[in-house]
């Protein structure tokens, strides 16, 4: 299946670079890697002629843009007095909560819903009164729910 965003979309987020032959190899393994894990988060596969939204297609390349510049998933660096630090870094390609919220919100699921209460089946609602005499109970009015 073809990957939810193409080598050009990535070669314009690394600032207009051109790609040599194995680094475009190497970006199209990972579109393709990328787009499978937002197609199974997503459980659709945007086949065409479906349009894939643009924020599904920046979660790709999101994925790919650190997979590329960090393939090792390094989480610091230090050179001197300078020193870096990223939380949360891996290796590969991966979703962030942030990215698998953003999947959700493009196919609308939000996370709530409406549950109904009944099954829209019709029932009587009858109120029964009694009287201070002790004689059996009788019906005082009689609701229906359509």
């Amino acid at each position: 299946m073809a990957p939810l965003a193409t080598i050009d979309d990535v070669e314009q987020r690394l600032g207009d670079v051109t790609l040599g032959h194995s680094d475009q190899a190497r970006v199209a393994a990972l579109l393709d890697d990328a787009s499978e894990l937002v197609r199974l988060e997503a459980g659709t596969d945007w086949a065409p002629p479906a349009v894939v939204p643009g924020s599904v297609k920046a979660v790709v390349l999101r994925m790919v843009d650190r997979a590329y510049r960090n393939p090792e998933g390094f989480s610091a660096e230090s050179d001197g007095d300078y020193s870096y630090q990223r939380t949360q870094v891996q290796a590969g390609v991966y979703l962030t909560d942030a990215e698998r919220a953003i999947i959700r919100r493009a196919l609308g699921r939000t996370g709530l819903w409406t549950q109904p209460l009944t099954r829209n089946d019709d029932y009587e609602n009858t109120v029964w009164f009694e009287d201070q005499f002790g004689a059996e109970l009788f019906p005082l009015d009689v609701y229906r729910n359509y």
